[in-house]
């Protein structure tokens, strides 16, 4: 009996230890997130959010609706975040947590005080399909696979499309990608259109390539022409994208119909002026 009590009175200071925190809306303030490996902090604000912005790619980070999913991955990483919404932008320091018990699990925003002339409109139900993508943006932080690379980019003074995690659920399938510009000119992106190569042939095994970003003149890739491919959803920081800088983006879209081997997917870009931006993916 004294073993029970004293394992339940552990558990409940390790839970009451773990920081889930409300933060009050202000422009000026920086708030300090800190995070665990492989664990994850969720950011919970009282507005969709519109658009995402970290200084480091040392950490996982996805959005759906009014939440933001961020997982570090490296132990030691710090950087600072961006979050927008439609009414505001906030700012994050990311670091890293002593220990579990002191991260931060959860920072929910506490609504901005509103005029009291304005009416404050009631709070809509819960849409269950963004809960159900809420639930998807986390489980890609830790379920998805990276994407290795085959071959060398030969274009060094362009602008590359990098595709870094896959995650399959079911019929779909969700890629994470950054958009890196090494060229002298400002780059616009969008949303890519995605297609798959049919009857692709190429100079090396697509079998053992499974997974892999095709690039440069590494692998050789031909095919009797493309077929389209249902874009589900993309998510994008939709601004020009400097000289030296980097943007990031989540594309969904339905798995390509089963064919005689693995599906070669095209994903492609606005031109860079130089010419097409494209990314070719190995299922």
């Amino acid at each position: 009996m004294q073993k029970t009590i004293a394992f339940t009175l552990a558990l409940a200071l390790v839970a009451n230890a773990q920081k889930i925190e409300t933060a009050k809306s202000d422009r000026n303030k920086v708030i300090r997130v800190e995070t665990a490996p492989n664990h994850l902090s969720v950011i919970e604000l009282a507005d969709p959010v519109t658009e995402v912005a970290a200084g480091s790619s040392s950490f996982k980070i996805e959005w759906r609706g009014n939440k933001v999913f961020v997982q570090p991955l490296d132990p030691e990483a710090t950087t600072n975040l961006f979050i927008w919404t439609a009414s505001e932008r906030l700012s994050y320091e990311l670091v890293p947590a002593a220990s579990v018990e002191e991260m931060n699990f959860a920072i929910d925003q506490e609504p901005s005080p509103r005029p009291a002339k304005a009416a404050i409109p009631e709070k809509p139900a819960q849409d269950p399909w963004a809960a159900e993508e809420a639930k998807i943006a986390s489980t890609i932080l830790f379920s998805s696979t990276p994407i290795r690379l085959a071959g060398q980019a030969k274009n060094r003074d362009r602008v590359e499309v990098v595709l870094k995690d896959i995650y399959r659920e079911k019929d779909h399938v969700y890629i994470r990608y950054s958009i890196q510009n090494d060229g002298r000119a400002t780059y616009v992106p969008a949303a890519p259109s995605v297609s798959t190569l049919r009857s692709p042939r190429s100079t090396s095994s697509l079998y053992t390539l499974s997974k892999s970003q095709l690039v440069g003149d590494g692998v050789r890739i031909t095919s009797q022409g493309q077929a389209a491919v249902k874009v589900l959803d993309a998510q994008m920081r939709a601004t020009p994208v400097p000289p030296g800088g980097t943007s990031w983006g989540l594309v969904e879209f339905e798995l390509p119909s089963a064919s005689n081997g693995p599906a070669v997917v095209k994903f492609a870009f606005p031109s860079d002026g130089f010419g097409d931006v494209t990314a070719l993916l190995v299922l």
